[in-house]
């Protein structure tokens, strides 16, 4: 089994120790995991000229073929993510729209697992609908939704980490609620990724 994370932030800061926490709960549960910076990739806009509806490819030449082919071999995905203005990145964002190709080629993706985390300054910063997105990304490909599931009565259904506290402002490593639920989505792919390739 491989687990690929997506990072859609600018910066390796937060989000990307987020991804990394989840990462390394699925390595350690023996599965190759890589890691992915859209920022680090040369990805045109989208120009709406609906080549992939009929082709089942894109016309643009830059880096979505080499992305599309990490993202195609990957068994379960982390897809990671600030929230800007209550959504994703422009750079996710982007990723998702050019991923079109890949939707209308027999829903590529169709079954590979997901499981979505986002970071936000504050505590009401509009994480959630960042994840509702990717979510909905996923569903849109065909894929299976995977949240975490720690403590019922103390935790999210969420992995949200937030920099807010009450009396001022943390980094996001310091978030040990959100760290322990990144955590236990990282192995609760692999555990639903063992039970149906096995």
């Amino acid at each position: 089994m491989k687990v690929l994370g997506i990072s859609g932030s600018p910066v390796k800061r937060g989000t990307h120790y987020l991804l990394e926490e989840a990462l390394q709960a699925a390595n350690n549960q023996g599965v190759e995991t890589d890691i992915i910076h859209l920022a680090d990739y040369n990805l045109e806009d989208c120009q709406g000229c609906n080549h992939c509806l009929q082709k089942k490819e894109c016309i643009l030449e830059d880096d979505l073929e080499e992305l599309s082919q990490n993202v195609i071999e990957a068994d379960g995905l982390l897809i990671a993510s600030p929230s800007y203005f209550g959504t994703v990145t422009a750079i996710l964002k982007n990723f998702m729209d050019r991923s079109r190709c890949l939707k209308m080629d027999a829903h590529t993706l169709k079954n590979t697992l997901l499981g979505a985390l986002a970071t936000s300054g504050l505590n009401h910063g509009g994480a959630q609908s960042t994840i509702e997105t990717i979510h909905r990304f996923g569903l849109l490909h065909g894929m299976i939704i995977v949240g975490p599931t720690g403590q019922a009565q103390t935790e999210s259904n969420l992995v949200i980490g937030t920099a807010e506290i009450e009396d001022g402002w943390r980094q996001i490593k310091d978030d040990h609620k959100a760290i322990n639920l990144a955590k236990n989505l990282g192995q609760r792919l692999v555990l639903l990724g063992n039970e149906i390739l096995n």
